[in-house]
């Protein structure tokens, strides 16, 4: 293809003259078409009506070529998109952002995919998979060598892979299964949910864990070419009373040999294997080593139980995920074309993603839409009309009502927390099935007439969804 054909084609695709480009393209001879000049036609394709299956079949001819290609992959997944087999481009534009993770583009259409294949229907499937593989994982629980373990790790992954391929999990010999949070705190209330729809036919046998329980029981531990006995860490907790966590200071041999970052580092995954996944990464807000053992130090093991009693002697509640935790923070309202900056007070059991929220970052919501859960949040212009505390009234209201009426009997989400502000009001929600739950709750918000709700997604920059509109005579303001 020459230069002259190229430069009139991209003024035709910025046009929308896309007919035109497929016209002068299929007068090419097939056996004189190159990879660009296929990957362009496709692309064509693409853009008119009833054109997406023909481009799928030209991209299946250049497949070889284009796997690896960031382009490919996005028009393949384009495609499919628009065939409405979501799954299928799920697939291509996950591959598209690995080779090329700057598209924004890309990441719209993975987003949207997500929301389309939802984590009620993964995990659905991955329990229909366990069920119907289930005498082949037993048989292959115990392995005998390297080789069979690293099989048996591969199967499992089929497994779990039509959830995410981004899960982690440790299998026991005892028909124990136990999820990895990894540092991720949404997977301390995506893991319960996986769990809770579980068969019948499984719990007899086989036992699933959301995430590292822990163990009072000392344990060995090789890191850093480095051999430690938990029983001989040496730890003091502090206890902030600010926020009813805990600075650790530690010692032992072993690790004071390390390097400072290679002692830290083992440190936390000995702290995670001690204390549980949970309580380490809500309690723990630390950790510092020492050159000495100092007064006060006990040993590793028996830090589990302090931290318990020493929460419960503030009247402070011992709680394993931190999912049940909720902090509040406080804001001073801003001038801003964002929403919730106009909050004044809230609460959270996910500080994650209220923080990646005003630091403009998008890291805890695309991990949780990645498994096919959306981070999103209903807001609702406050009625002048309405005092403060009435007004925070109903938010808690709407909030118990969605929770107890949806949420919970539909097995859909959670609450995770709420927040006031001068214009607006906010509820805050995981939920594992938007569409099914955009459904389900506009009736009770209609229950609301002189409020108007809307939908967003817990990312700054996001299109609102007007789910419900107040009555003409009410007082509240509009969003939009």
């Amino acid at each position: 293809m020459n230069e002259d054909i190229k430069k009139q084609i991209e003024e035709w695709h910025e046009s929308g003259r896309h007919q035109e480009i497929i016209d002068i393209l299929e007068r090419i001879p097939v056996s004189e078409r190159d990879y660009d000049t296929i990957g362009i036609l496709a692309r064509a394709y693409n853009n008119i009506d009833d054109g997406c299956a023909k481009a799928v079949e030209l991209l299946e001819s250049i497949r070889e070529e284009g796997e690896e290609d960031a382009l490919w992959n996005f028009r393949m997944g384009y495609s499919q998109y628009y065939l409405d087999n979501n799954a299928e481009a799920l697939k291509y534009f996950n591959k598209a952002y690995e080779l090329n993770p700057e598209d924004e583009d890309t990441l719209y259409f993975i987003r949207q995919c997500n929301i389309y294949v939802p984590l009620t229907e993964r995990v659905e499937k991955f329990w229909d998979w366990f069920v119907e593989n289930e005498t082949k994982l037993s048989e292959m629980v115990h392995p005998k060598t390297q080789e069979d373990a690293e099989e048996f790790m591969a199967f499992v992954h089929e497994g779990t892979a039509l959830i995410s391929e981004n899960m982690n999990y440790n299998l026991g010999g005892d028909y124990e299964f136990t999820f990895s949070v990894e540092g991720w705190p949404d997977l301390f209330i995506i893991y319960p949910y996986i769990i809770s729809c579980m068969p019948e036919s499984l719990k007899a046998k086989w036992k699933f864990y959301p995430f590292n329980r822990g163990t009072d029981a000392a344990f060995g531990f090789r890191m850093y070419g480095a051999d430690i006995d938990t029983a001989k860490i040496m730890v003091r907790n502090s206890y902030i009373e600010r926020t009813g966590n805990f600075h650790i200071s530690y010692y032992a041999k072993n690790l004071n040999a390390l390097s400072e970052n290679e002692s830290e580092s083992a440190m936390w995954i000995i702290l995670e294997n001690t204390l549980g996944e949970g309580i380490s990464f809500k309690y723990i807000d630390g950790i510092e080593q020492v050159t000495k053992p100092e007064d006060g130090m006990i040993p590793l093991p028996e830090l589990r139980t302090q931290i318990k009693k020493t929460l419960e002697s503030h009247d402070r509640k011992f709680l394993e995920n931190p999912k049940e935790i909720y902090s509040t923070y406080r804001m001073n309202p801003q001038e801003s074309d964002e929403l919730r900056y106009d909050v004044i007070i809230g609460s959270t059991c996910l500080d994650s993603i209220v923080a990646d929220y005003y630091n403009d970052s998008t890291d805890i919501f695309d991990h949780v839409n990645h498994f096919g859960a959306q981070m999103v949040f209903l807001a609702f212009p406050n009625p002048n009309d309405i005092d403060g505390s009435d007004i925070l009234n109903i938010r808690h209201d709407i909030e118990d009502r969605i929770s107890d009426e949806i949420l919970e009997p539909m097995k859909l989400g959670q609450v995770i927390g709420g927040a006031a502000g001068t214009d607006s009001s906010y509820i805050d929600l995981i939920v594992y099935d938007l569409i099914t739950f955009i459904h389900a709750v506009k009736p009770l918000l209609t229950q609301y007439p002189k409020l108007s709700f809307y939908l967003s997604d817990f990312r700054q920059h996001a299109e609102l969804t007007r789910l419900t509109e107040a009555t003409s005579d009410s007082s509240s303001a509009d969003m939009e």
